[in-house]
């Protein structure tokens, strides 16, 4: 049987650190479908921990998109969350650990990973198994989102053809915060919010709003918490009565006018750069949230971050 990209990066380390039991991983993100309402729905399913899913789950995002390409019952796929948000990305306890720190087969601890381990698993998992499989897809994509949208989260409302929102939504990437300006998706984010608020959200680390993410064409429509499923459900009803090799020649079609746009060079922009990003040098007395991670564990980390500077600039703000 076909090795999933992780199992193969997996392989080549101890997988401290990360999340590998299948179970764990398919409970993370659940699949549904509706063939009433020619809909699937990926839901993000790991409420404790606001959504943050493990590393391997985003692989398995990525097949569910391409199950559901392939079912003709299925004319749209819904991005949803349980719990308090959407999805706060990747369980930031893993962070690091699917590029190679940790251990190796030996037991022996990696130091710095080489490039090459930096290079694969962007390109391979994050990328071409998470990130274009969103952008690339021929089937409408809906984001229905709640409190936080972060990190890969982020990523696949950037690359669906709409998002639907609550007032309480939070769009960012925290990369920012403990990487630097991160290019990542750097095509997809001057293309969804411009190049001033792009420049903005990257520059200051701070998280956009539902309502300003409306004003420059990133979120569709804000609409009450308690309305937000009706509302989306009222895009599928909508997209339904579209004949299905229309629906997908169509989004053919929007394909060659984004490669013409640089999409296609965005995305490799996408693994380089943050391969290139995740070996950046701390000078003293710069935040190293690695360590920060390690001496106080994650929340406090976290906290203490948002705290130094105005609220306005916080990732942990209010949940609806």
């Amino acid at each position: 049987m076909k090795k999933s990209e992780y199992e193969l990066l997996a392989a080549q380390w101890d997988g401290e650190g990360m999340t590998t039991d299948d179970k764990a991983i398919e409970e993370a993100v659940r699949y549904e479908k509706d063939a009433g309402k020619a809909a699937a729905y990926i839901i993000f399913d790991v409420p404790e921990k606001l959504n943050g899913i493990p590393v391997a789950a985003f692989e398995r995002v990525g097949d569910l998109i391409r199950e559901a390409e392939v079912d003709d019952e299925v004319k749209t796929i819904v991005f949803k969350g349980n719990g308090d948000c959407f999805g706060s990305g990747a369980d930031a306890a893993e962070l690091g650990y699917y590029i190679g720190y940790g251990k190796n087969k030996k037991g022996e601890r990696t130091g710095r990973p080489a490039q090459r381990q930096r290079i694969l698993p962007d390109r391979n998992l994050l990328s071409e198994s998470l990130a274009n499989k969103v952008t690339n897809c021929l089937k409408a994509t809906i984001c229905q989102v709640h409190g936080y949208c972060y990190g890969g989260h982020m990523k696949i409302a950037l690359g669906a053809d709409m998002v639907v929102a609550s007032p309480d939504a939070q769009f960012t990437h925290p990369a920012f915060r403990y990487l630097g300006c991160a290019p990542q998706d750097m095509y997809l984010w001057i293309e969804n919010l411009g190049l001033k608020k792009m420049k903005e959200i990257m520059l200051t680390m701070r998280p956009l709003t539902a309502e300003e993410g409306e004003r420059v064409g990133f979120v569709n429509q804000v609409v009450p918490r308690e309305e937000l499923a009706a509302a989306v459900d009222e895009y599928v009803t909508a997209i339904s009565f579209m004949p299905l090799d229309g629906l997908m020649m169509g989004k053919s079609m929007m394909r060659i006018a984004m490669e013409a746009r640089g999409k296609g060079v965005g995305e490799v922009g996408n693994w380089i750069g943050h391969a290139w990003a995740t070996n950046l040098s701390l000078a003293e007395g710069e935040y190293n949230f690695v360590r920060e991670r390690r001496d106080k564990g994650l929340a406090q980390a976290l906290k203490d971050r948002d705290a130094a500077v105005a609220p306005r600039f916080r990732l942990g703000g209010r949940l609806g």
